[in-house]
């Protein structure tokens, strides 16, 4: 595997990112994360959102004295709980919001600050599930970051999951914009293509077939790579025809020890086109020590 990129550097935007909290032990994880962020990307500005859902307050908490002190309180405790951990040396805010719909929340924050990433807690031992981190998934128009309690403090390895759709070419740049922020001798990129036959258009193939059929398609998937991105690691083609897409990008991002992955996600940013890709989707179902992002467009 190559491990090589342009030496042309392309003007790297800060960024503002959005970081959702919902008061647990997830908290915690997400503001230490931020150092590695930093790592990968230039950072502007920070904003902390929480949002406070008033249709499962108690019926006596939503006046809007009470409110306001719960606001007030629970904007305090994050400021606490930031100060205690790593220093955030970018400018930093804490917002709370009252919504019934957490989703609403974070699109009006996301717009009011300009953020490109939303960064969100990917569960994996805690408890808690993820139906808002998949809502905002299909909903917002921007990349999302999803952590897992479980990352690893000192990341080394980063792969592209490249399907050569229209997302290939945001995978690859938000890819090399990272290796031109951080030493080439710190971290490994890896793009990857899960080659796999379709089996509506090839009935009853035999092994011979469909060794055939990926072999060729190997051959045709890394020239196109080579051709269209020459100054690239070089494309790792995985054939695993026992399993879906998913699976086996997540078995081989867990058998390399992958700390990051950047896959492209289908998605709309209205409330009556909520989409995603099927590959996306099942990969946020399935465990994984691995940060997700997310990409719907270039992030700068």
């Amino acid at each position: 595997m190559k491990k090589t990129i342009s030496n042309t550097m392309e003007a790297i935007q800060k960024i503002n990112i959005l970081i959702g909290l919902d008061l647990s032990e997830m908290d915690e994880a997400l503001i230490r994360y931020v150092q590695l962020v930093r790592k990968l990307y230039p950072v502007s500005t920070i904003t902390f959102l929480h949002n406070v859902k008033i249709s499962e307050l108690p019926e006596e908490f939503r006046s809007q004295e009470k409110l306001a002190k719960i606001a007030t309180g629970i904007k305090s405790k994050i400021k606490n709980l930031i100060e205690a951990g790593e220093s955030i040396p970018e400018p930093y805010q804490v917002e709370v919001t009252l919504a019934d719909f957490s989703e609403m929340a974070f699109l009006d924050i996301s717009k009011r600050t300009d953020a490109k990433l939303v960064m969100l807690g990917n569960k994996q031992q805690l408890l808690g599930g993820g139906g808002l981190p998949q809502k905002l998934i299909r909903m917002l128009p921007l990349a999302v970051l999803l952590v897992p309690e479980t990352f690893n403090p000192q990341p080394k390895r980063i792969v592209e999951a490249i399907d050569f759709s229209k997302y290939t070419d945001v995978v690859y740049r938000i890819g090399k914009q990272i290796m031109q922020h951080v030493s080439l001798d710190e971290f490994v990129i890896e793009p990857v293509y899960i080659a796999k036959v379709s089996w509506q258009f090839f009935p009853g193939p035999s092994q011979n077939d469909i060794k055939k059929i990926l072999e060729e398609d190997a051959k045709l998937k890394q020239k196109k790579w080579s051709k269209s991105y020459p100054d690239s690691a070089a494309l790792t083609i995985i054939t695993n025809q026992d399993k879906n897409i998913a699976s086996s990008l997540l078995d081989h991002v867990k058998k390399t020890k992958t700390d990051f992955l950047i896959m492209g996600a289908m998605g709309a940013s209205s409330l009556t086109g909520l989409f995603m890709g099927s590959v996306a989707n099942e990969i946020i179902q399935q465990e994984t020590n691995t940060s997700i992002l997310l990409v719907k467009r270039q992030i700068s």
